[in-house]
């Protein structure tokens, strides 16, 4: 195993006497190791000796060196959040010889739902996990996502928090978030901030963009759930029991009760034949947007399911997140 830090991701087999460990972080590209696990010393260059193979995956050293011209590095950094809770985070900062050093506008990547971790040391958080954050930061947006409570992987009390109340405690720490870094960091612009993000993260976009209208002014929402009374009841009352035990937790819960409050421009992107969250989740948005005259932008894919997959409707939806962040938030470079 290695010193460094980084991110481990381990299966061991069955017999328990050999394991394969993929091994990345921020600076080292994935690496997959083999292991002898017969072996009784437990010191560093036996266990070294009983390594059977090593085989570094996708990324040699000569592409990462090639890459680096189009990618940002970011910044894992950690902060207090509004219960106390220490929330990660990281920060994708735009090239300051063509931005220069800020504030920049803010956009938020969120997901914020359980089973997921988005903030870790891994190649991933690099490149594949945040290939749209690296394009926006391209354009010189300052770019950060954070795991707050109910997210996966800092223990059950945190991950507890969002019981029977689902888009509450997730929408306080993101708003904390933007606080942070335009007070306490002072990088970013306050009067200029977005949020996107998809299915889970979709519904905090669009929830963000209703809660909290004097911290997010633009929102994209990709297939969002906007009532979990409509959603999977198997992943839904896991977290929000019924709808006729915790009544208050549905109705705070969905986005349609708080559209009113709603300033900024919000985009819907959907594909008509989602499986996961039906599209009927922004048609009823929809249907409350239009009741309280509410602007908002939709982009629909008829022929794609819970994300696009086809390459052309890919780039074509990049290319319209990109043109609505650049339309309705500031870019201009300070130098």
């Amino acid at each position: 195993m290695t010193l460094e830090s980084g991110v481990h991701r381990v299966v061991v087999n069955s017999a328990v006497d050999r394991v394969i460990d993929i091994f990345s972080s921020t600076k080292a590209p994935p690496t997959m190791t083999l292991y002898d696990l017969t072996s009784k010393s437990t010191t560093t260059t036996t266990a070294a000796a009983h390594t059977l193979t090593k085989l570094q995956l996708l990324y040699s050293a000569t592409l990462r060196k090639d890459l680096t011209p189009f990618i940002r590095e970011p910044e894992l950094n950690e902060f207090q959040g509004p219960s106390g809770h220490r929330l990660h985070y990281a920060l994708f900062k735009p090239d300051p010889i063509k931005f220069g050093n800020g504030p920049y506008p803010l956009i938020v990547e969120v997901y914020g739902g359980p089973h997921v971790m988005r903030v870790q040391n891994s190649w991933n958080i690099l490149t594949a996990g945040s290939t749209r954050a690296q394009y926006l930061c391209s354009q010189g947006f300052l770019v950060a996502k954070c795991d707050n409570r109910g997210s996966a992987r800092r223990g059950t009390e945190f991950e507890f928090q969002i019981h029977k109340c689902m888009g509450t405690v997730e929408c306080d720490d993101q708003v904390a978030l933007v606080q942070h870094l335009t007070v306490a960091k002072k990088v970013a612009d306050s009067k200029n901030v977005g949020v996107y993000g998809w299915s889970y993260g979709g519904y905090m976009s669009a929830m963000l963009l209703c809660k909290a209208p004097e911290t997010f002014y633009v929102g994209v929402a990709g297939a969002p759930v906007t009532h979990w009374d409509g959603y999977d009841t198997h992943y839904t009352e896991r977290y929000m029991q019924t709808p006729a035990t915790n009544p208050k937790g549905y109705d705070e819960g969905s986005v349609m009760k708080h559209v009113e409050q709603m300033t900024g421009r919000l985009m819907l992107v959907h594909g008509l034949i989602d499986e996961n969250v039906h599209f009927r989740h922004t048609a009823r948005l929809i249907n409350s947007l239009i009741s309280h005259r509410k602007i908002y932008d939709l982009l629909l894919f008829p022929e794609e399911r819970h994300s696009p997959r086809r390459l052309g409707d890919r780039i074509y939806m990049e290319e319209r997140i990109s043109s609505f962040f650049n339309t309705h938030l500031k870019t201009t470079p300070s130098v």
